[in-house]
């Protein structure tokens, strides 16, 4: 199983938010800092231990440079990362 980091993609495998795509913006040790822009924000982000999200993939290069260097993003970043992962580029 691929190991999942900062900038990736991840489908929530329990709780409220069940299949549901987010963007890991953050890790804290065997927890991941998870938001979607819109149910979950980048200022108060999901924490979820990494057992409960499957990796989906990378989001965009923009993005993840974007993340890595800032360290923050704002939420219509993430919104479009994850549309442009879906393929609905409409979805903002």
């Amino acid at each position: 199983m691929a190991e999942t980091h900062t900038a990736d993609i991840v489908l929530s495998l329990t709780g409220r938010d069940k299949g549901q795509l987010m963007l890991v913006v953050a890790e804290e040790g065997d927890f991941l800092l998870l938001a979607n822009g819109r149910a979950r924000r980048a200022e108060s982000p999901k924490r979820k231990r990494r057992r409960h999200v499957s990796r989906q993939g990378a989001c965009d290069e923009r993005t993840r440079r974007k993340l890595l260097e800032t360290g923050r993003l704002n939420n219509s970043d993430i919104r479009k990362a994850l549309a442009l992962w879906t393929g609905d580029e409409d979805a903002n």
